[in-house]
């Protein structure tokens, strides 16, 4: 029985088609995540900012959301 090794590629690949399958995980995140992963930008530093950006808007209030539309 022959069987096809998977290149490191197409490995991270399947995991970002499968990541929003996985029980309990931030949906928010993943989706930056992937779309890091997709925009070929998936480095530290990228992923700390987006990160930051997440808890600030995770910790606004909903009034400071008001304030901003405006």
């Amino acid at each position: 029985m022959e069987q096809k090794i998977k290149s490191g590629k197409e490995v991270i690949d399947e995991f970002f088609s499968e990541i929003l399958n996985i029980e309990g995980v931030d949906e928010k995140t993943v989706e930056m995540l992937v779309k890091l992963y997709s925009d070929d930008k998936l480095t530290d530093t990228n992923i700390q900012n987006e990160l930051d950006e997440l808890k600030i808007s995770a910790l606004k209030t909903p009034k400071e959301d008001t304030d901003d539309k405006n």
